[in-house]
């Protein structure tokens, strides 16, 4: 799955990016989001929303990077290992936390990808590469 999730992290990574920069200008460039979230949260919830929408973006990032991060410590260790590096029993310790972790991310990733599965232009952004 990690193969599929690295894909996934790369695509999700600037189409949220793109997203949350989207959501900025709109904020400074009219009143549209803040109209909507008037009508959807109430008397002064054209800010919440748009604190919202920049709040999730910037969540959604930090579990990305930390994806990324987890995977390279993973790989290192894997390289290690391949080139018979014994590992002492904390850096082994490390290596069972990051590979539990990055499963765990790798999971939180497909979630994510799958809620811009249905956005226009998907198809055209993300183009997996064939097994």
């Amino acid at each position: 799955m990690t193969d599929i999730a690295d894909e996934i992290a790369d695509w999700l990574y600037p189409t949220i990016e793109r997203e949350m920069n989207g959501a900025q200008v709109l904020a400074k460039d009219g009143d549209l989001l803040r109209n909507l979230g008037e009508k959807t949260l109430g008397p002064g919830g054209g800010e919440r929303f748009i604190d919202h929408i920049s709040g999730s973006s910037q969540v959604k990032l930090n579990i990305i990077q930390r994806y990324l991060a987890t995977r390279e410590t993973v790989v290192a260790f894997r390289e290690r290992i391949a080139s018979g590096e014994p590992l002492s029993t904390e850096d082994t310790l490390a290596f069972t936390r990051a590979t539990i972790r990055d499963e765990t991310l790798s999971e939180v990733l497909s979630y994510l990808a799958a809620g811009y599965y249905l956005r226009p232009g998907f198809r055209e952004e993300w183009r997996p590469t064939p097994p």
